[in-house]
């Protein structure tokens, strides 16, 4: 007679025979799968889970102490230890992915390190053929595209008419140009073909 897991609280990891075994894990599996199905975990890997537990209860069987409790309680703590540990790595699994979307996320709008060198030192470019212009057309320059004054609001600075302002500060971008195409050929325009 195959003797009840529940009643074996005296025997010896030793005593618990190959029957007593098979017996408890074919009444635990659909108990196994039926935790994990519904704490969320998606079937497939509920029946991975499960798989594992049989195996981890099977490989740690002489670990098992029948004075803490039942075979089918101890079973059912290590499928409790595995669904713990699927649940934490499922924790790490999305602060990954949230950190990789991060990074991802902050290459499409930040500049590579190339990139910010090449416009740091475009930077020094153009400041230094601004450094080099009229103090009239530099002013424009500067209220229009680091302040992005309108042109009303830089002939009123300025004092001088709005027409003067178009005017002049279609000379300065001119200028603008003209030094950088001297400062650095890489400026100059590709001809068109």
């Amino acid at each position: 007679m195959i003797q009840d897991p529940s009643e074996s609280r005296h025997d010896s990891p030793s005593e618990t025979t190959a029957q007593t075994w098979s017996a408890l894990l074919c009444r635990s599996i659909p108990l196994i799968y039926g935790i994990y199905v519904r704490r969320g975990i998606h079937p497939a890997l509920a029946e991975e889970l499960t798989q594992k537990t049989v195996f981890d209860a099977v490989r740690g069987r002489t670990a098992y102490d029948p004075l803490r409790g039942t075979l089918e309680q101890w079973v059912i703590g290590i499928a409790h230890k595995n669904l713990a540990m699927e649940m934490r790595q499922r924790a790490g699994r999305a602060r990954a992915a949230e950190s990789l979307c991060a990074c991802l996320g902050s290459l499409e709008r930040d500049l590579l390190p190339d990139e910010l060198l090449e416009r740091k030192e475009t930077g020094q470019l153009v400041r230094q053929a601004m450094a080099a212009m009229p103090e009239k057309e530099r002013l424009a320059l500067e209220l229009k595209y680091l302040l992005d004054l309108t042109a009303r609001e830089i002939a009123g600075k300025m004092e001088i008419t709005e027409k003067a302002v178009h005017s002049l500060l279609y000379r300065a971008r001119i200028q603008l140009r003209d030094h950088l195409n001297t400062m650095e050929p890489l400026f100059k325009e590709e001809p068109k073909s």
